[in-house]
């Protein structure tokens, strides 16, 4: 078992440098003078998806945008006066933009980046889970029922590199979902059984 566990964190510890060294999609989301449009252009190597969210966390748009380069305008004439939340994530990364749109125009007040999402691997019955933990902070990982039942929980704590594997090979066949959270940011991976 202990020869298992270190073979899985070396593979962990070389899927996180592979990952760091690959490069990052380049995202300029810019809006254009006195209107209520932006335009997104995206350089990509990878999968991306773009989600839109208004303040009360409603999915209003979301896109599947596979590895080639990508440009598109947005036109928010119609949406109401308010809070959107416009994201680009992919497996390595996601960018939030915090979007005001008032009557006349759209503004983007904030942009949050987050580097470092765990990567999820599904094998057959058996996941991996794989986190760099650059500030080797505290990080939960959960798994979850279909009736949202807690069936496992793990802390960890000053571990840079975060690899974890579920064997479900004898779970009840269903759907679960697996939480990490690395004490700034949440990530979900749904997985079905059987």
């Amino acid at each position: 078992m202990k020869k298992f566990l270190k073979s899985t964190v070396a593979i962990a510890l070389f899927f996180a440098t592979a990952t760091g060294m690959a490069n990052e999609p380049k995202i300029i989301l810019t809006s254009e003078n006195d209107s209520k449009t932006l335009v997104l252009e995206m350089d990509s190597q990878q999968v991306s998806k773009i989600i839109m969210m208004d303040e009360n966390a409603r999915t209003i748009y979301s896109e599947n945008i596979q590895s080639t380069d990508y440009i598109k305008k947005f036109n928010f004439k119609d949406l109401a006066v308010g809070t959107y939340y416009f994201t680009v994530e992919n497996a390595l990364s996601s960018v939030v933009y915090t979007l005001d749109v008032n009557s006349k125009d759209v503004k983007i007040a904030n942009t949050t980046k987050n580097i470092t999402k765990p990567i999820f691997r599904k094998v057959g019955d058996k996941v991996y889970v794989n986190l760099f933990n650059a500030d080797q902070r505290k990080v939960d990982i959960e798994i979850l029922d279909n009736q949202r039942n807690v069936v496992f929980k793990e802390s960890t704590r000053g571990e840079l590199i975060v690899g974890k594997a579920f064997n479900f090979e004898k779970a009840v066949k269903g759907s679960y979902t697996i939480r990490v959270n690395d004490g700034e940011e949440t990530y979900y991976q749904n997985i079905k059984i059987g």
